[in-house]
């Protein structure tokens, strides 16, 4: 099995998130409407399958990975375990109780598995930094801050086609200001990495 370059696997990763966001646009409202129960099935299901491919590309990165980078994923894994269990159990008190709208929800359900991604990246990144690489390590793979203006400009497609196309006011903010962190963030290490000492040596 050949090994994929980071840049490689980021690419393959935003594709699979981007096609996963664009069947569940599509694919749900007809999946609400359907009156056959085996299509409203398949509606639902298939956008699950974006998501295995991410899981078989993370199962294949951790597997081709030495030691030192196998630690890492475990880190980032263990505390993406965490973070996910605490938002499960947030939103399974304000389900209870009553203290959110009525989809809210079935929202959070869809939100677990992306709050898995991004915690366990995030929390990886550090501890690859924590061990000599790290998030502004642009030798083995896609700069940071291109990376996060690309899960920007996902979420933001999404926050628009929500405005246009449904009435969940709530869902509409909730992608909004996810793009708009996303967006911040990459401004931010953007300006990092083009005030970086020696980053414009070769200008001169």
């Amino acid at each position: 099995m050949t090994r994929l370059s980071k840049t490689q696997h980021d690419l393959r990763v935003f594709a699979a998130m981007a096609v996963y966001v664009v069947l569940l646009l599509i694919l749900l409202p007809h999946a609400r409407r359907a009156e056959d129960s085996l299509l409203r099935l398949v509606y639902a299901l298939l956008p699950v399958l974006p998501l295995l491919y991410v899981v078989w590309l993370l199962g294949r990165r951790i597997w081709q990975a030495d030691e030192l980078e196998q630690r890492t994923h475990l880190i980032g894994l263990g505390v993406a375990s965490a973070v996910v269990g605490v938002f499960s159990l947030i939103g399974g008190f304000l389900a209870i109780t009553k203290a959110l709208p009525q989809e809210a929800p079935a929202l959070l359900l869809i939100w677990v598995f992306p709050i898995l991604l991004f915690s366990y990246g995030l929390v990886r990144e550090w501890a690859a930094r924590h061990y000599g690489g790290g998030l502004c390590d642009e030798a083995d793979g896609m700069p940071a801050h291109v990376r996060l203006l690309i899960v920007a400009l996902i979420f933001g497609a999404v926050g628009a086609w929500s405005y246009f196309h449904s009435t969940d006011n709530f869902a509409f903010g909730v992608f909004c200001g996810i793009a708009t962190a996303f967006f911040g963030a990459a401004v931010v290490f953007g300006l990092r990495r083009w005030l970086r000492p020696g980053n414009h040596a070769g200008d001169r």
